[in-house]
């Protein structure tokens, strides 16, 4: 019986096969009416000495179409003053100058090493929180958060530049906090040519976060540390003219709160109280060089290393004598624009000015209470 193979004999309207060596262990061909298949055997793909833990070699002219296996360049939640990824449009002290203090708790970031992989190269991302990947899910190329096997399909294969070039940088959405995930990558680059998964890379989430610290210093305290309690002395206050403390109210902060950090001021008199003779010289929002008396507060400085900006609400950005009022009601006194915030710092003054109706000299006081407030 004729054995011969011919090129027709593997070719199909539906088809077509490009490598029908038959190795040392002899094959055969089958075939159906919508098929043909030649099966090779003998061809050593047992053989240890192809794979490694370090490398894995293909054998016979398939291994040559499939796409060479990527690498994940970086795979980031919580960097502090450096990153892995190169991209230029990532910022250089990694990522809290994405997410704000202490780093990202529901999202990552991460690039692809394409390993000479075409421009159109395709690239499939799996995730998983088990180290020994036993199971994973995947990466929706459109939502960026985390979806089944089930809802995997050839629209979440996006290129590398379409991977990079999300929205904020990041391209990994709908994580949990305080949790450690895995990732690899695998490349496609045409049909049936999808690699092996790249080395895996891990990151953990960390949590919310909000930091806030009260210093007391002159203009001078842009880097101080003091400790509770926090106390001002106003001095020596003189009639019908203005007093500014030497001393201020400094404070930093920072958050990775998604949507933003308002910062909110109130205190426990409506204004400086003298108890001996139960005398208050009211606080106001008002120019105090026009008004008889008045306390409150004005902005000096504020600023941050990343995102925000902090930013002082109106009535207390004034200038010269113009202050910001105070009472026992909670006033928004700061805000970080609906962003979060790294390494935020500003300071206050105190501005009094009692009218010829207040008692002197007394011990006029107050208590004053700032509270940062996130949103998530």
């Amino acid at each position: 019986m004729d054995r011969t193979v011919r090129a027709e004999d593997v070719d199909s309207t539906n088809f077509s096969i490009k490598d029908f060596a038959i190795g040392s262990g002899g094959g055969e061909d089958q075939s159906a009416p919508n098929f043909k298949v030649l099966q090779s055997f003998g061809d050593g793909l047992q053989d240890e000495r192809l794979s490694s833990t370090n490398y894995q070699v293909g054998f016979g002219t398939p291994t040559v179409w499939m796409a060479h296996v990527p690498k994940v360049q970086c795979f980031e939640t919580t960097t502090d003053g450096s990153t892995n990824c190169d991209d230029g449009d990532v910022n250089p002290d990694g990522m809290v100058m994405i997410c704000g203090k202490g780093g990202c708790y529901d999202r990552a970031r991460f690039e692809i090493d394409n390993q000479n992989n075409p421009s159109d190269t395709l690239y499939s991302v799996q995730i998983t929180t088990d180290a020994a990947w036993n199971s994973w899910n995947y990466i929706d190329g459109s939502t960026y958060l985390i979806e089944t096997e089930a809802n995997h399909d050839i629209n979440d294969y996006l290129t590398e530049s379409s991977w990079e070039g999300t929205v904020s940088n990041m391209n990994i959405l709908g994580l949990e906090s305080d949790t450690q995930y895995y990732i690899r990558i695998t490349a496609l680059h045409g049909d049936y040519t999808e690699s092996s998964p790249s080395p895996d890379a891990n990151a953990t989430t960390t949590h919310p976060e909000i930091t806030f610290d009260l210093d007391i210093d002159t203009t001078g305290g842009g880097s101080s540390e003091t400790a509770a309690p926090y106390s001002i002395s106003i001095g020596e206050m003189t009639i019908d003219s203005v007093t500014t403390a030497s001393d201020l109210i400094w404070f930093d902060m920072g958050s990775n709160a998604s949507s933003g950090v308002i910062i909110t001021v109130k205190d426990a008199n409506n204004g400086l109280y003298e108890p001996t003779e139960t005398y208050t010289i009211s606080s106001a929002t008002a120019d105090l060089d026009v008004v008889s008396e008045g306390y409150g507060l004005q902005e000096y400085s504020s600023s941050e290393s990343y995102l925000g900006p902090l930013s002082v609400e109106s009535d207390f950005g004034g200038a010269g004598n113009n202050v910001g009022g105070v009472s026992t009601s909670t006033t928004n006194i700061y805000n970080t624009a609906s962003n979060p915030i790294h390494e935020g710092r500003a300071s206050l003054y105190i501005k009094v000015k009692p009218s010829m109706q207040a008692p002197a000299p007394g011990s006029y006081e107050d208590e004053i209470t700032l509270i940062a407030i996130g949103t998530y």
